[in-house]
């Protein structure tokens, strides 16, 4: 009987040309200014989202949510959550970090949440699994410069 010997080829397709062979990536959409929506979620007032919008992103701000099947939260692909203030109807006890892991539960691959706000996070919150569960975080009073960043940065994560 004849030996039968089989080779095993490995490659990576995940930057540049090659990425195009893969395909995972065939109908892949890419996600730009101008075909994804920002959501904010937060109980006041950010000058950040009319600096967004002036930079021609699609960007929307809401207070709170009622549910995390809201129209607003299907539409959009990168949702900011305020740390304290929102999420109450979702989760009491730990606001918008209720709310971001009930998102991250609901949309694992389909959306981009980042977790902001004003105050310093401390060791205790640090430490908390569910604050380790957002994509990414931010400084409300970052510059809205870095807040693109972030945003251009997630949007190839999807």
């Amino acid at each position: 009987m004849p030996d039968i010997n089989f080779i095993k080829i490995e490659t990576k397709f995940e930057t540049g040309f090659w990425s195009y062979l893969n395909p995972k990536n065939w109908f892949k959409k890419t996600y730009n200014k101008d075909n994804s929506s920002i959501l904010f979620i937060d109980d006041l007032e950010m000058p950040v989202v009319d600096n967004l919008k002036k930079a021609g992103y699609k960007v929307k701000k809401i207070r709170d949510v009622k549910d995390v099947d809201d129209a607003d939260i299907k539409n959009s692909q990168i949702i900011f959550v305020d740390y304290k203030g929102v999420g109450k109807n979702i989760s009491q006890t730990y606001e918008g970090l209720g709310l971001i892991e009930r998102l991250i539960e609901l949309y694992p691959n389909k959306k981009r949440i980042i977790l902001y706000s004003a105050h310093n996070f401390s060791n205790d919150v640090a430490m908390n699994a569910i604050f380790n569960k957002a994509h990414n975080r931010i400084s409300k009073n970052a510059d809205t410069s870095e807040f693109m960043k972030l945003i251009d940065l997630e949007m190839k994560k999807l």
